[in-house]
């Protein structure tokens, strides 16, 4: 991998991160013709992945449920492990960010719990809390930071939609009600634009339903993205500052990206991909005038979509061949560079990368079979 994607760790210590995409509701994914890969694909919770400009970082559900982390240093190919949690701990997929002073992960915990791990810059070893107790969390969390507030938000009971804060370096978790029973079914995806926290997740009969909050209060507004039948799996959403916009597989695996201005009201929509293109979440970020997104395709294809900002068309390239992603992607942009990360064949852990624009992908191991759920 490019050195311009990779630097330096500290010695002893960890990194801060200033951007973090998780990665949100897992689908199952099919891969036509390839029965084993499609079981192992059905087992996968999907990686995330976070970059702070000097190292690349991922978190991933490992095998016997612990909660892994990996990293790589500027000018190496080694990809470093660090258990953050034993056996027993993780339920889903991660989601990381960072408040500048520690490295923070979120993950479902047994029996449907909600934790919270933690590592100070500098110090070594993982501090765990628990954000909610037994019987409260129903899918993969998704995280940011947001001012001083740490700000968690996943399904809960019922297919409720709850969301958790906490404030920088002040212990206890604060709860609150996004939304009640029956309005969440799939992993939600956050954002925050500085003055304002968004939600989005699939709701009830493949509806895609957005929920938003301002700063200083406490009230959540409701709005549909997407009626009945037009969400297939857990969305990704991004914030550029100007727009929200949203990625989701739709109806028959295809794929379909939703966007608003902010500060106004109705969303607009654009297909990416169509009929029987999209096998899994996809994953979304932005960059250098932007969009890009990535999903698994038919036969476990690993494919990446880019839009210019502005433009209508899409475009389409093969990150990866056949039978190569089992799992839903995680996706970051560093400078130029674009990398994706996916579980692999027998419980691998991949990283591929590409100079943005270039429609040329490079792969890494950054795990060997029998590593990941």
């Amino acid at each position: 991998m490019s050195t311009t994607l990779m630097s330096g760790r500290v010695m002893g210590g960890r990194r801060t991160w200033v951007h973090a995409v998780s990665v949100g509701a897992l689908a199952a994914i099919c891969c036509a013709g390839a029965t084993a890969a499609a079981t192992s694909a059905e087992a996968g919770t999907g990686p995330s992945i976070t970059v702070d400009g000097t190292s690349v970082n991922v978190a991933v559900q490992g095998t016997d449920h612990r909660l892994f982390f990996y990293w790589q240093a500027s000018g190496s190919t080694t990809w470093t492990p660090e258990q953050v949690a034993a056996k027993g701990s993780t339920y889903s997929a991660p989601s990381m960010t960072t408040d500048g002073n520690d490295v923070n992960v979120a993950v479902e915990g047994k029996s449907h719990s909600l934790r919270f791990y933690w590592a100070e810059n500098g110090v070594s070893g993982w501090n765990p809390e628990t954000m909610a107790g037994k019987g409260t969390t129903y899918s993969a969390p998704s995280m940011t930071n947001d001012h001083d507030n740490v700000n968690v938000v996943a399904e809960g009971k019922a297919h409720s939609l709850l969301f958790y804060w906490q404030k920088n370096f002040v212990p206890g978790w604060h709860k609150e009600k996004v939304a009640g029973r029956s309005t969440a079914y799939s992993a939600p995806s956050m954002t925050t634009d500085g003055n304002h926290v968004n939600v989005v997740v699939e709701g009830a009969h493949h509806r895609l339903l957005f929920f938003w909050q301002r700063h200083g209060t406490s009230r959540w507004h409701k709005e549909t993205v997407a009626g009945k039948g037009s969400a297939y799996s857990g969305p990704s959403m991004i914030n550029d500052g100007k727009d929200v916009a949203i990625a989701v597989e739709g109806p028959h695996h295809s794929l379909s990206f939703y966007w608003q201005k902010n500060g106004t009201s109705g969303w607009k929509k654009a297909r990416i991909a169509g009929k029987g293109s999209t096998r899994s979440a996809p994953a979304m970020t932005a960059g250098n005038k932007r969009a890009l997104v990535s999903a698994v395709g038919s036969g476990g294809r690993l494919l990446f979509y880019w839009k210019t900002d502005g433009a209508k068309a899409w475009h389409r390239e093969k990150a990866a061949a056949p039978a190569s992603a089992w799992s839903a992607p995680a996706i970051i942009l560093d400078g130029a560079n674009v990398t994706v990360a996916a579980e692999g064949a027998a419980g691998s852990l991949n990283a591929y990368w590409s100079r943005n624009g270039k429609g040329t992908w490079h792969r890494e191991q950054i795990a060997a079979a029998g590593t990941t759920s």
